[in-house]
């Protein structure tokens, strides 16, 4: 019997949507082998998932520790492989999920406790499987090789682009952008007569919009974009030729489609990509951002244009990936 897969991921305004995006690029190369439900809590921004998804929510109650006896209860374990993204996952909880006999793939970017899933994928650039804490059984796709791309972002990755001009710019601080960084960006562009084009995307957990439609109003150089499908998001990504953007998953995404972009880290989990990322000269580096404002990134820009290497990083972004992503998912799966 073929097994379905269940993902399990968490996002709203308070941890950001990152993982459930995360796993959104997951379940498009998947769904087209296996049948699925995506498990979220109830308080997840739950208008972010495809309306095409079969989605299950767990009732806020059920804590993480109670979770996998709520899985057992309504899943039968043997008919289920189990992908799951987020920080509470941890030992205890990915031993009660083995011990139920469920095939678990847990995707990573901490490497801080010992890893009980049969396949640990994560896509931060530097780590070997030898830095982990793991059972024998468990095997590792790390790298950018396993990038967690959407299947158009694939696509996009097998592509070269050059930039040699840069006169537009893509601003995107994840879909909650906790920081505030969007408008501080934003407000460091309003001057800036070299950029003639300013694209702001911004997700569904976004709480600043009003703030930032007066901060732009009249001024036809700004267009805000918000829950963009992934099509779109790549579309209005080609339109510009340069990027300010943290480093987690939508670095990935820029990367695929290739611009020069000034990127940083305001949690932990960033600070190790972004290091891969500036390591393989595929970024403009800006360190930590998380109190960054309005000059800092007036000096930033500053210190961008003066540099005369622009072509090198979209060079630098062409050698991150390779084509064949979705090929190594569903291999590893079936491993």
């Amino acid at each position: 019997m073929k097994k379905k897969i269940l993902f399990r991921a968490d996002g709203n305004s308070s941890i950001g949507l990152g993982h459930l995006y995360r796993l959104f690029g997951l379940v498009e190369i998947y769904k087209k082998k296996y049948d699925f439900v995506f498990l979220t809590k109830e308080d997840t921004e739950v208008s972010i998932i495809p309306d095409n998804y079969s989605v299950k929510l767990i009732p806020t109650e059920i804590t993480c520790n109670k979770e996998p006896e709520w899985i057992k209860s309504n899943f039968n374990s043997e008919s289920y492989i189990m992908i799951v993204d987020g920080y509470q996952f941890k030992s205890g909880y990915q031993k009660s999920i083995k011990e139920q006999g469920i095939k678990l793939i847990y995707i990573d970017d901490l490497v801080q406790w010992h890893m009980y899933a049969d396949v640990v994928i994560n896509h931060s650039l530097g780590y070997k499987s030898s830095d982990y804490s793991s059972e024998d059984y468990t095997i590792f796709g790390l790298g950018s090789n396993y990038a967690l791309l959407r299947p158009s972002f694939i696509e996009e990755s097998k592509k070269n682009r050059i930039i040699k001009k840069v006169d537009s710019v893509f601003i995107c601080f994840g879909g909650a952008d906790p920081f505030g960084l969007t408008i501080e960006a934003v407000e460091a562009l309003k001057k800036n007569i070299e950029i003639k084009d300013i694209h702001i995307v911004i997700g569904g957990a976004f709480k600043d919009k009003n703030k930032l439609e007066a901060i732009i109003k009249d001024n036809p150089r700004f267009k805000i974009h918000q829950n963009l499908s992934e099509k779109k998001m790549i579309e209005v990504m080609r339109s510009t030729n340069l990027a300010i953007a943290p480093s987690s998953t939508i670095l990935y995404e820029l990367c695929s489609v290739k611009m020069p972009i000034l990127s940083g880290f305001y949690v932990d989990n960033q600070e190790r990509i972004y290091k891969g990322f500036l390591d393989k000269g595929a970024i403009f580096g800006l360190g930590d951002i998380s109190s960054f404002n309005r000059k800092d990134f007036e000096f930033a820009l500053s210190k961008f244009f003066k540099t005369n290497n622009i072509e090198s990083y979209c060079k630098a972004q062409i050698g991150l990936f390779d084509g064949k992503i979705e090929e190594r998912f569903l291999n590893i799966i079936e491993e």
